[in-house]
């Protein structure tokens, strides 16, 4: 449990997120301003700041951030904020903020960020601290299980981390690419330096240099000073460039040329600045097809792939997951709800295309659906057919005539579907929700014969 002071001008996100916060056993209070939030900081003690970035009239979260670094140095501070400012958050984590937290941000991203915070607060104020004797604890609960499989993974991320190569990391949508990312990186002789995550496809093409790269004063319509770029902002630290599959070619060229030379020029800027990043990339897609298609430079992809580490499906350690499920509850809220064995076993039987992250999706809605104190395998069956999603099986498929594609392919449709209707047709924001790229789900509008949202 910790003590967080929460600022943001806006009740109802106070409400929300101060009940996310609560949920997870937390004490919070709340401001709405710089000044309320400094006279807390000088009458009592906290363990987490969060502030939001920009509120009303000259009141900003940058003087949050001063004030808390200066006042209590213990506190791990962090910065909501919106995509387009990056840059600002840049500035705030060089003020003392340990992370920001882009807005709109869902309960269980919320409580995995504050359990890195505490975990990295924790470890600052151990004085006798050393890279050597000690390093900071991961939010490992993706990757707990004593499956053969999952142990080697756990085994070849901790010998990823002792090595300053690039990492490259393949697998299903769900498998836990971003945490073991995060794993190598807080594991590693940078752990104390940012860690700084770009989601490749979720950045429009015509934006991807200038966020990437950074770009000076006048370079173009509406450069109104320096930016620094993501790269940059990475320096000393980690860059983890998620579905490296979807990174236009233009870019993929200046980013060999990064790994080459470690070197890295804003756009408008004729000098080129020296940066210290280790680059963890991602994947669920094959990159030797996208290569031999043409959507993917050869010579980047041996650039990258020097520590290879595939993230296991959860249906290939399925013995993992009664105590997954154990785990995932508590990160729920379900601590005090038990699991029937019945319901475990059909949580064990799933097909479970998500991996991790659609059976915790599952177990929230459980939660969310239960007025008792134990999950039965009855709630697990109402559920699914509230969702028009029943259980796939090679039994079921015979009896209906399907092939495999043609199942998957209306999984997939009625997935892509509800993501849209959730969204009000926002096809960016869908992407999200179903963990893919922004070319990603227009490939599969297109694919599946729905119409585009115009956006």
């Amino acid at each position: 449990m910790a003590d967080i002071l929460l600022v943001d001008d806006e009740a109802n996100v106070r409400e929300i997120l101060s009940l996310s916060l609560c949920s997870f056993g937390h004490e919070v209070i709340s401001c709405s301003n710089s000044e309320k939030a400094n006279q807390l900081l000088e009458q009592q003690n906290f363990d987490v700041v969060i502030t939001d970035l920009r509120m009303d009239g000259a009141d900003t979260g940058l003087d949050v951030v001063k004030k808390a670094h200066e006042l209590q140095p213990q506190a791990s501070i962090l910065l909501l904020t919106a995509y387009a400012s990056t840059d600002t958050a840049v500035e705030a984590m060089r003020n003392g903020a340990f992370d920001y937290i882009t807005k709109p941000v869902s309960r269980t991203e919320l409580g995995e960020i504050v359990e890195r915070a505490l975990s990295a607060s924790d470890i600052q104020a151990t004085s006798n601290y050393t890279l050597n004797a000690g390093q900071p604890k991961s939010d490992n609960s993706l990757l707990v299980g004593s499956s053969h499989i999952i142990e080697r993974i756990r085994d070849r991320l901790q010998r990823a981390a002792k090595r300053d190569f690039t990492v490259l990391i393949t697998g299903e949508s769900g498998t836990g690419k971003e945490l073991a990312a995060r794993l190598v990186h807080e594991s590693s002789p940078r752990a104390l330096s940012p860690f700084v995550p770009v989601h490749c496809g979720a950045i429009p093409e015509n934006l991807f240099e200038s966020e990437l790269f950074g770009y000076t004063k006048g370079a173009f319509t509406g450069a109104e000073k320096d930016k620094i770029g993501l790269i940059e902002s990475a320096n000393n630290g980690t860059l983890f460039l998620d579905e490296i599959g979807e990174m236009p070619l233009l870019i993929q060229v200046k980013l060999l040329r990064v790994l080459q030379d470690m070197k890295v020029r804003k756009v408008g800027s004729k000098v080129e600045e020296q940066v210290n990043v280790r680059v963890v990339a991602a994947t669920n897609r094959n990159l030797e097809e996208e290569i031999k298609e043409g959507n993917f430079r050869e010579d980047l992809f041996y650039r990258l792939n020097v520590i290879p580490i595939h993230m296991p499906s959860l249906r290939q350690r399925r013995e993992d997951i009664p105590e997954l499920v154990r785990s995932l509850m508590k990160r729920c809220g379900g601590t005090n709800i038990k699991v029937s064995d019945a319901c475990m076993k059909r949580l064990s039987d799933m097909p479970l295309a998500g991996n991790v992250r659609e059976l915790e999706n599952t177990l929230q809605r459980l939660i969310a659906l239960s007025d008792e104190e134990e999950l039965d395998v009855s709630l697990l069956d109402e559920f699914q057919a509230s969702i028009g999603s029943p259980h796939i099986s090679l039994q079921n498929m015979q009896t209906q005539g399907l092939s495999l594609d043609q199942q998957l392919e209306t999984l997939e449709k009625g997935l892509v579907e509800e993501a849209l209707q959730k969204t009000k047709g926002n096809a960016t924001q869908a992407a999200k929700l179903l963990g893919i790229g922004f070319r990603s789900i227009r490939y599969r509008l297109e694919k599946l014969g729905l119409k585009a949202p115009k956006e």
